[in-house]
């Protein structure tokens, strides 16, 4: 159970770390990053890219308008 909370942490973190990085104009190959996971793994990294995309853009529409 530990173990599987700290893996879900690790690729929340991950997830995280690309979107901003993405936000930020650098080149993210996801393809790349998810090529190793499973389908269930690779499905819930996704969704929560996405999630962290759009906070990570918005987050810096933000900081360019003021």
């Amino acid at each position: 159970m530990n173990k599987d909370l700290q893996a879900v942490k690790n690729f929340d973190f991950l997830a995280r770390s690309f979107a901003r990085m993405y936000a930020l104009g650098q080149a993210v190959d996801i393809r790349a990053v998810t090529g190793n996971m499973n389908m269930e793994q690779k499905a819930w990294f996704l969704g929560r890219y996405e999630y962290y995309c759009q906070q990570a853009t918005r987050a810096c529409e933000l900081e360019l308008e003021h």
